[in-house]
């Protein structure tokens, strides 16, 4: 016996989804996609020892990669405590948890300005040229 993906009740060997679940999930395609990943992490995903790979919420909320990040972005924008790490995103559940993820992505932020300045210092190659003369003397003759 596994755990549901989304709320980790008892499901037999081969599902993912519970029932309910399933029935909640064809209800996440007729509302905000961005909310219905806010409530998952909340409900389901509270804490690092929780945390849900981003493939997972890709798979679960028919999104592309870049889609869920953006999506995340927002939420955090909103001011949402949504972090992440090496296992996957997670709804905070102490400070700690949210300084571990500012940390990051002051990181990243520092190495997004380090090459943004390496960048502004980069000068193009002069192109070489290739030039052939050729000289023609006595009537064409050399």
């Amino acid at each position: 016996m596994y755990g549901c993906v989304f709320c980790n009740e008892p499901i037999p060997d081969g599902q993912r989804v519970c029932r309910e679940c399933m029935f909640q999930r064809t209800a996440i395609h007729a509302k905000d996609k961005k909310s219905a990943i806010l409530e998952c992490l909340k409900k389901n995903h509270t804490g690092k020892r929780n945390a849900v790979h981003s493939a997972e919420l890709e798979r679960m909320f028919s999104l592309d990669d870049r889609a869920v990040r953006r999506k995340i972005s927002a939420l955090r924008k909103e001011g949402y405590p949504i972090c992440s790490g090496d296992v996957g995103y997670y709804y905070a559940e102490n400070q700690k948890e949210i300084n571990s993820t500012v940390g990051r992505l002051n990181d990243m932020m520092t190495g997004v300005s380090d090459a943004r300045t390496g960048l502004m210092f980069a000068r193009f190659p002069e192109p070489v040229m290739t030039v052939r003369i050729t000289v023609q003397m006595n009537g064409g003759e050399l």
